[in-house]
């Protein structure tokens, strides 16, 4: 089999940031106890390398619970994708130091939403409903709505003449743009800021430009990334030609049936560990 690697490839910034920090607050902290408040990053691959360094985390649902728990000046840290604020206040009072992890792009977004505020503006979020991105944003106002991509938005809850509408950083750079068109048509004086991160969109390009020769595409990261599911979700609209599978590893997609399938493209997620990519391309490779 014809095998080629999509790039880019490997780590995203936001996750080498959010990696580089965790193992930063062990070396930092040998006698304590070091928690992640939720999945630092969307692949389990990388929390189970990081578990091997005894650096545990915390299921998002019992973070409220646990942290309660936990002695004063125990290191916890603050996922890639942010963070409520109430739950940052909350540790603050518990006396728990804090490595905060958050995607530098997220962070600035974070800022530019506050300016926006502080301006007396509404602000309109896109973004997926239930996503630590997306619930971090809209736990800095009620003055933020949320443009759901699956349930959209009430028009009538906004009442500026010119909004600041943003975006999660992940979502899928094709059907966001229809949904900019569609605010547009509604609120003509919105003000439009697109911020797809460049990891992502370069990755989701990357699958666009996939030559039509390839008939099988695998697409290789966590179910639970959104990032990685978009490159699937473009894959499977713009390759009808090709077998497109999601798989998060070799294991997973030895399960797979690719017999008589003769020229592979491989992409992969931006939390994908590259050693995972590697894997599957030798893989692919002996085929």
């Amino acid at each position: 089999m014809k095998v080629e690697l999509v790039k880019p490839q490997g780590y995203c910034g936001g996750v080498v940031n959010a990696i580089k920090m965790a193992y930063l607050a062990r070396k930092e902290n040998p006698d304590q106890e070091v928690y992640v408040l939720g999945a630092l990053v969307h692949n389990q691959t990388v929390i189970d390398e990081l578990e091997k360094s005894n650096i545990h985390t915390i299921l998002e649902k019992d973070i409220n619970n646990k942290i309660e728990e936990l002695p004063k000046g125990t290191v916890v840290i603050f996922t890639a994708h942010g963070h409520d604020e109430k739950l940052e206040n909350r540790v603050k009072v518990l006396g728990l130091k804090i490595y905060d992890a958050t995607c530098p792009h997220v962070v600035a977004n974070a800022n530019k939403i506050k300016e926006e505020l502080k301006a007396g503006h509404q602000v309109i979020y896109i973004g997926q409903s239930g996503h630590k991105e997306t619930e971090a944003v809209l736990s800095i106002s009620k003055d933020i709505s949320l443009y759901d991509i699956k349930l959209l938005i009430n028009y009538y809850l906004i009442t500026d003449e010119s909004p600041f509408v943003i975006n999660q950083t992940t979502l899928n750079f094709l059907s966001l743009k229809d949904i900019h068109k569609d605010i547009l048509e509604h609120i003509p004086g919105a003000r439009i800021a697109d911020e797809i991160c460049v990891a992502s969109r370069k990755r989701q390009e990357a699958i666009l430009n996939i030559d039509n020769s390839f008939d099988l595409i695998i697409i290789v990261g966590d179910e639970s990334s959104s990032n990685t599911r978009k490159l699937f979700e473009i894959a499977v609209s713009s390759h009808p030609q090709a077998k497109i599978l999601f798989v998060h590893d070799l294991e997973a997609l030895r399960k797979e049936n690719i017999d008589g399938y003769k020229k592979a493209a491989i992409s992969s997620g931006a939390s994908t560990p590259s050693y995972v990519v590697d894997d599957i391309y030798n893989y692919l490779l002996s085929k």
